[in-house]
């Protein structure tokens, strides 16, 4: 039997966190050297350093250990659906949420569905982010599409999702949203009603 590879997953695990080797080191509490040389195969982690990297960053051992193919994104919905809330705080990108669930007798039909759904307008000046996303997912649709359809291996649509990880690589912040007492809250509250009425 061939001797397991870390090195890629590991390296795989700390992109996908976003980490340099630093800030990855200083959440495993292990020296750079050390990482390094994971990364490279020159040396195999510990368990212990396995079962740290399967917690903090929420992979399987199977998959660190190769024998789970796939590396996956999200272990509940819960997450899946943590991601959402993460995507909505992302400063200059406007999501508009839509729940359709009020349906006529509570019953759905060909024209009367239940729904959610999120719109990106690429072209909101306002939040500069929104082409990027917009293109993005356009791209994301195309590829899955084309995975879909057998018209390209899983190979390549890997390489397409880690390239397009390269492409966008320009950094986004979070949203800040202030903490208020009540009272300011309120006004605050206010204004955006009459702002939204004068919209419509």
């Amino acid at each position: 039997m061939s001797e397991i590879k870390f090195g890629e997953r590991i390296r795989t695990v700390r992109k996908n966190a976003g980490c340099s080797q630093k800030e990855f080191c200083s959440l495993l509490d292990i020296p750079q050297s050390t990482l390094s040389a994971y990364e490279t195969d020159r040396m195999q982690p510990t368990v212990a350093t396995l079962i740290n990297i399967a917690t903090r960053f929420n992979v399987s051992m199977d998959w660190l250990c190769g024998i789970e193919k796939n590396v996956p994104s999200f272990g509940t919905m819960g997450e899946a659906l943590s991601a959402v809330y993460d995507l909505a705080e992302i400063e200059g990108l406007k999501i508009d949420f839509t729940v359709n669930d009020r349906l006529p007798d509570d019953t759905e039909t060909d024209t009367e569905k239940w729904f959610a759904q999120m719109t990106v307008y690429g072209n909101d000046s306002a939040n500069p982010n929104n082409a990027d996303f917009c293109n993005g997912i356009r791209q994301i649709s195309d590829n899955i599409s084309d995975l879909e359809s057998y018209s390209i291996s899983t190979e390549t649509y890997q390489a397409e999702k880690e390239r397009m990880r390269g492409y966008y690589s320009s950094p986004i912040s979070k949203k800040d949203f202030p903490e208020l007492t009540r009272e300011e809250r309120q006004v605050k509250h206010i204004e955006w009603v009459k702002q939204h009425l004068d919209e419509k």
